[in-house]
């Protein structure tokens, strides 16, 4: 099985192409789990709850009026499609995607370097990510 680099990523949220300005993209999916251990029990029994998701991503902040729409299309709050794949959008590359909000938006603006953007988003969709291809 063949490897891929980070630097075919597509990703896309609310129709918006980020994939050019990325540093970093970290998608998550957790089962809640909650203790049902009593008694004489000698070992932790778990259940699994609800299931829940999320995303983070890091990029270089861009200027001018592209800069601008990317930012507002960050907003918190802001819920859209949210889209990625790994190796790429060519014909039967995976493909990702799941309805989530922007819960936080973060600006790292340096001195010395270059500015830098950290979004977070929650997943809003009752069964998670579609896993499919192109």
């Amino acid at each position: 099985m063949a490897e891929y680099v980070g630097k075919s990523l597509w990703l896309l949220f609310g129709g918006v192409r980020y994939d050019a300005h990325y540093r970093s993209f970290n998608p998550s999916e957790e089962a809640g789990m909650v203790d049902g251990s009593a008694g004489s029990d000698t070992h932790d029994v778990y259940y699994a709850t609800r299931s829940k998701g999320t995303a983070k991503a890091e990029f270089v902040a861009q200027d001018g009026t592209a800069g601008t729409a990317m930012w507002a299309a960050l907003a918190p709050n802001t819920t859209g499609t949210l889209e990625w794949a790994p190796e790429g959008s060519a014909v039967g590359r995976p493909r990702r995607y799941v309805t989530a909000v922007v819960t936080k938006r973060e600006e790292n603006l340096k001195y010395d370097d270059v500015n830098m953007w950290t979004v977070e988003w929650a997943y809003n969709n009752p069964t998670g990510p579609t896993y499919g291809v192109y």
